[in-house]
């Protein structure tokens, strides 16, 4: 349809169509086209046609007024530019009188406040207001408490070391447990130094240094107490820097000892590899009282022979503990059940 009305108007003659229009519809046609491609060089404020056919009454100048509103904007956009600093004003017109003596009447009441003295401003309330304020500010500051010291056991192992190393080196009976896990000072000699005073220690039965570091020289002096001591019940090396070497170094200490329950040395910085697994489980096979290992095996094949042989060892366990507590009622009728199980013995 846009395109039958585009053909249908190129056809039109635009001259002869012009001369057939009368004064009054070509003067409307002006106006039409001065609203629809105005001149680009007038102000937007002037671009809209006049539409009042009132001629003016009283000395009132449309173009008076429109010229003094153009040099006011002039002067504003002027004092923007300069920063602000006043410019000197320009006469409007003649016919603008009363504007102008208006202007003259504000400019001298601007020059008398100028030379007026302002000392209430300076020196009145503006020089106390500080001295008000600063009190304010201050004293909310000194009657803050200070903050309080930090304590060294918030999130800290409350372990002493020397203290503790000592009553281990004096067999302390009430020293039952070692717990040095997460002190981050603490150093690998010191750790080799308690496993070395635990060797002949009787009383602690706990023995725990999770996260300290330790390495497999730490590992080695561990296994060489486990040889030797005989109370220890539980042992936690988690979490440190012990490598197969010294996995295998605790292991190879387990047949001999009689008295681990308890071993855990998982999440360590190093792979122990499925070869050290199998010949773990192959060493561990000797060993009758471990009843819990905290490592998770890679290998489905010595983690199955792992529970198996855990299995074993609880129940040999509880076998053992049902022989002795038969033991200490000695009944004649339960002789052949004692005799049948004294090997557990």
């Amino acid at each position: 349809m846009s395109l039958d009305l585009q053909h249908k108007y190129e056809d039109v003659d635009e001259d002869e169509l012009l001369a057939s229009l009368s004064p009054e519809e070509l003067a409307e046609l002006e106006k039409e086209l001065a609203d629809i491609d105005p001149d680009a060089n007038v102000p937007i404020g002037l671009r809209q046609r006049d539409q009042t056919d009132k001629t003016p009454t009283g000395t009132f100048s449309r173009e008076a007024l429109m010229k003094y509103w153009e040099n006011e904007t002039r002067k504003l956009l002027e004092d923007e530019i300069a920063g602000g600093s006043p410019k000197p004003e320009e006469a409007v017109t003649e016919e603008d009188d009363e504007e102008e003596d208006e202007e003259e009447e504000e400019e001298e009441e601007l020059q008398h406040d100028k030379t007026k003295p302002e000392p209430p401003k300076d020196f009145g309330p503006r020089s106390d207001t500080p001295k008000l304020l600063k009190p304010q500010r201050v004293e909310p500051m000194r009657l803050t408490p200070p903050p309080p010291p930090a304590d060294p056991n918030a999130n800290g192992n409350p372990t002493v070391v020397d203290e503790a190393l000592e009553r281990a080196l004096n067999n302390d009976p009430e020293l039952t447990e070692v717990n040095l896990n997460n002190i981050d000072d603490i150093s690998q000699e010191t750790l080799i130094r308690f496993a070395e005073a635990l060797r002949s220690n009787t009383h602690v039965r706990v023995f725990s240094l999770a996260n300290t570091r330790a390495d497999d020289p730490v590992a080695l002096a561990i296994a060489k107490m486990l040889r030797e001591n005989s109370s220890i019940t539980s042992l936690n090396i988690e979490s440190n820097y012990v490598t197969g070497k010294g996995v295998m170094a605790l292991v190879q200490a387990l047949p001999g000892n009689n008295t681990l329950t308890e071993l855990r040395f998982h999440n360590q910085r190093h792979m122990c590899g499925g070869q050290v697994e199998m010949e773990m489980v192959k060493i561990l096979r000797e060993n009758y009282t471990l009843i819990k290992l905290g490592y998770q095996f890679n290998l489905p094949g010595p983690r199955m022979s792992m529970t198996g042989i855990l299995t074993r060892n609880q129940d040999r366990q509880r076998q053992k503990r049902s022989v002795e507590r038969l033991w200490a009622q000695g009944s004649a009728s339960q002789c052949c059940v004692l005799c049948s199980l004294s090997d557990f013995q």
